[in-house]
């Protein structure tokens, strides 16, 4: 008799340590990884088309490249791109979240202001192709990563 409990009480243990791993690891399964921002890409923000002509340039930044603009439809994609250089650089969406601001899903946030003539760009060490001048002094946040802002000229 005394087995017989034993052998149930053991399958119910395993039971549970299996219910308890497979919630583990489903929950670890979808936690962001650290480098990522929540990003809301589903925006029931639509741009007009006067946002869209506005915004829609390339940009002299302060750190000496270009910020290139260009709208596909509904989608908004940028890429940084050096002054004489012929390597295309990685495009990345930039989510429309309200008048003129925008966000990457890494989390870069974008500000256009003066009708589109000028632009900041918050976190842009999260850009592919980011390129900064030697001597140049970076920004540190709460958590002490270096934070990079550029601006339009």
């Amino acid at each position: 008799m005394q087995t017989s409990r034993r052998l149930s009480f053991t399958a119910a243990a395993l039971a549970a340590t299996a219910l308890l791993t497979l919630a583990c690891a489903s929950a670890l399964a979808q936690a962001a990884p650290p480098d990522r921002v929540h990003v809301n890409v589903n925006t029931p923000y639509r741009l007009s088309t006067q946002e869209q002509f506005d915004i829609e340039h390339s940009y002299q930044l302060s750190n000496d490249q270009i910020l290139i603009v260009r709208i596909q439809g509904q989608q908004v994609l940028g890429r940084l791109s050096n002054k004489n250089s012929i390597i295309p650089r990685q495009e990345v969406e930039i989510y429309p979240q309200g008048p003129g601001k925008f966000v990457t899903q890494r989390g870069t946030a974008f500000s256009f202001t003066n009708s589109g003539e000028y632009v900041v760009i918050d976190d842009a060490q999260l850009l592919p192709g980011l390129r900064m001048p030697d001597g140049s002094a970076n920004a540190s946040t709460a958590d002490g990563s270096a934070s990079i802002r550029l601006v339009s000229r």
